[in-house]
This record gives C-alpha cells, structure tokens and sequence, in this order.
C-alpha cells in the first residue's frame, strides 16, 4: 500500500512538471510524421487507389459503400498476450556492452535520483553481448516522455521486448476518446498519458503490468478490453435502380462466382429507392465463413495455425490448402503465379508488405476501397477482419520501418501448382508475424 501511494505522488508531480510542454512539442510534429509513414516506396498510399472527383456522381467499380467501424473485442475479456505483458519489466539490450550502455543512460534527461536508479548494476545482468535492465516500478512511473521515448524505442529493436516492439497505439489526441466509456477515471487517463510516449506520430503504451497496480479488477478489466479493440468495419454496398449492375456483378463476383451473385445484386438493384447488402454475403466461402472470428472459438483444425499469408492465399477457395502453411510453398506460389499491379487495384488482388530487408512481413486481400480481408499474424486470439489498408500499414510499421507495400494478381490461365522448378529463384522471403 505504502508503495502504491508514492507510486501516485511521484507520477502525479511528475506529470505536473513536464508533461504539458512535452506533448505540445510532440503534437506539433504529428502531422509531419503521419506524412512520413504514409508515404511508401516513394509514393502515397493511396496512389494505386482511385477516387471518383468530388461531386462527379461517378460510381466506382465497387458500386457505392458504406463503412461502419465496430470495436470488436475478444470474447469473454481474455488477455491473448498476458504472460508477456505483465511479467515484471526486463529491459534485454542485446549488442551492446556495459560501457555502451552506461553512456546511453547518462545521455538521458533524467533527475539525479533516476539516473542513478538506472545505474545501479545490482539490476543489471551483464553478458559478452548484452545487458539486461530490470528497472524498478517507481522508475517506470517517474521517465518523463522523452527519456521513455528514447528507451522504449531503443528496446522495440529486440524480439524479447514484447511490450516495447509490440505497442498499444492511440492517435495523439485520442486518449479521452479511446477511454470515455471504458470506466477508467479522468485521474486514471492521465495516469495512462503519463505511461505513454510518441513513435511515428501516434501515442504508445506499453507499460500494462504498472497500471494493473494502479487500478481496481473491475478498471483494470475494462482497460484491457478497450486496448485489445480491433478497430474492423462492416461495409454496405447500396444498389439502385441506376447502378451498374453488370459491372458490380464482374467486380464482386470474381473468382469465378458471377452467377453465384448476379441473381442477387440484379434483385437488389430492382427495388423501389434502392436497397443494400452487407459485403460479407459477397465474400468466397472461406472468407465469408471467419470474418469477425476468432480462431480458437471455430471448430476447424486449421483455424489454430491460420496466419495472414494461409488466408490470404485460401481467400478463394473452398477448401483450405494446406501447403500454404509451407512458407517456401506460399513464396513459389506468389513468384509463379503472380504479377505486379500497376493499375487499379480490384477484388482478391493480394497485397503484401515488405520491410527493409526485403522480407514479405504480411499479406492480407484487397476488397474495395481503402479496405483488405486480414488476420493479422499467427495468434489465435487474432480476428479475420477488414480493415482499412491505411491502418494496417501502420499497425506493422512499428516493428519494420520503412514498409513497402505491393499489390500483386494472379496471372490468367495460371490455375494449376505452382513450378517446382523455379524454386530457386524466389523473389520472396517471409517472416511470421508475432502480432
């Protein structure tokens, strides 16, 4: 109890003395950095994506959505990653050596008191190549933003720092919006801005073991509740007497399924003011049948190993190939049987991103719009969702920056497996994602 209690007042003077100026500055840069994790290969997001000119009354090849954002929540609260979130704080610094790091440490705009907590090496582990920290609770609580900013980001380089390399991550000024209706106190989102610290132009939060103490069990639950919100949208598609049938029918039905919808959308269209369909009825099996899922809920013994790339390969299939749990298998088929899209993005086309080092880092399929058919990593307690693209990119960009993305279609005619002989020259290489 008495620690709990200077654990408040530290972060409360502490919030008082620095934080305001701090996140001024920060705000500022905002719009810059958005721009900066926007661009991708040289170019904007969005240049593969047309947009009808505004008040054209042109229908784009999609026809006419209506997105509504839902904040899906992993049943029954559970905490998907909670073994390595709320374990007591390691900091790994891997290739570095104990002299390295004292000087990274006494770089830091840091009081006397919390430099020397830092640098005291009875809480170091020191090895030939690395360091590991374990910072005591108080000092979480009293880092100003710069110095968390600075270590954390630091830290996000290493597999083994779960929290720092996988962030929470909020727009800068969104706090209050994200937790309105969450149960947590003004006093509380406070306690939570003062945790966090600025990457990329977004807010990021890693430090949940510390809030749990500060926090009720019935605070604390509906806190993770709110983090572990997979912001996913339901799209409408609204047909009329005026719309394009024929061409709605040859955008959404592909894959071979045109007379699998055209009766549909033809009846849709016929409606007095029009009427609309949710998209989900317009997926293949396989998509339809896990969107808004979870793997570990489904009765299907794929469903456990499913990861972005096994779904978005299965996208049009009825049944789940399994091979593409093979990641060499994926890579040939991708360099066989595919090719670079450098118009319009359509229906089923596959996106991947790439990082630096020319790894394949995700996949996930186009739908309409700025929205993709994801599962974003390898993690049962990760939906099939849409998303938009925009999001996504961003969600993967905190590990591996710069992204690249590419948009990528099956070739025509190219139905048959993939050529065992040109194995050797995959363009591909993959990386699974802990995400």
């Amino acid at each position: 109890m008495q620690e709990t209690t200077r654990t408040k007042i530290l972060c409360g003077a502490f919030f008082t003395l620095g934080v305001s100026l701090a996140f001024i500055i920060l705000y500022l840069h905002e719009a810059l950095s958005k721009q900066a994790i926007c661009t991708i290969a040289g170019q904007s997001l969005s240049s593969n994506l047309a947009a009808a000119p505004p008040d054209s009354g042109a229908e784009m090849p999609w026809g006419t959505l209506k997105a509504t954002e839902i904040p899906l929540a992993c049943p029954e609260g559970e905490l998907p990653d909670g073994e390595r979130r709320l374990t007591e704080p390691k900091w790994v610094f891997e290739d570095t050596s104990e002299g390295r790091l004292t000087r990274f440490f006494n770089g830091l705009n840091l009081r006397p008191a919390e430099k020397a907590t830092l640098l005291d090496k009875r809480t170091w582990e020191i090895g030939p190549k690395r360091c590991v920290v374990s910072p005591p609770e108080q000092l979480i609580w009293s880092l100003n933003p710069d110095a968390r900013q600075r270590i954390y980001s630091v830290l996000s380089r290493t597999p083994s720092n779960f929290p720092q390399r996988y962030p929470f991550h909020f727009a800068l000024d969104g706090l209050e919006e994200k937790f309105k209706n969450c149960g947590l106190t003004a006093e509380n989102v406070e306690q939570l801005r003062w945790l966090s610290y600025t990457n990329g132009g977004y807010l990021c939060f890693t430090d949940l073991q510390a809030m749990k103490h500060a926090l009720n069990p019935e605070q604390f639950q509906e806190l993770v509740e709110s983090l572990y919100e997979v912001p996913t949208y339901v799209l409408g598609l609204r047909l009329n007497p005026h719309s394009n049938v024929e061409g709605l029918v040859k955008y959404w039905g592909k894959g071979g399924r045109e007379h699998l919808i055209a009766p549909l959308l033809t009846a849709l269209a016929k409606v007095p003011g029009g009427a609309g369909i949710n998209v989900s009825y317009l997926l293949p099996p396989f998509a339809r049948l896990r969107l808004y899922t979870y793997p570990f809920t489904l009765n299907d013994p794929t469903a456990q190993r499913s990861d972005c790339f096994f779904t978005s390969m299965n996208f049009f299939n009825e049944k789940p190939d399994t091979n593409f749990f093979n990641a060499s298998y994926t890579a040939q088929m991708i360099h066989t049987q595919y090719s670079t899209v450098v118009d319009q993005p359509v229906f089923g086309d596959l996106i991947t991103l790439v990082n630096g080092k020319g790894e394949s880092i995700h996949a996930c399929v186009f739908i309409a719009a700025d929205y993709v058919f994801t599962k974003n990593g390898v993690n049962s307690h990760q939906p099939w969702v849409l998303m938009k693209l925009s999001d996504m990119v961003m969600m993967y960009s905190w590990v591996d920056s710069p992204v690249q993305i590419r948009f990528l279609r099956r070739k025509p005619g190219r139905e048959g497996p993939a050529d065992e002989g040109k194995a050797s020259s995959l363009a591909y290489s993959f990386r699974q994602s802990n995400l």
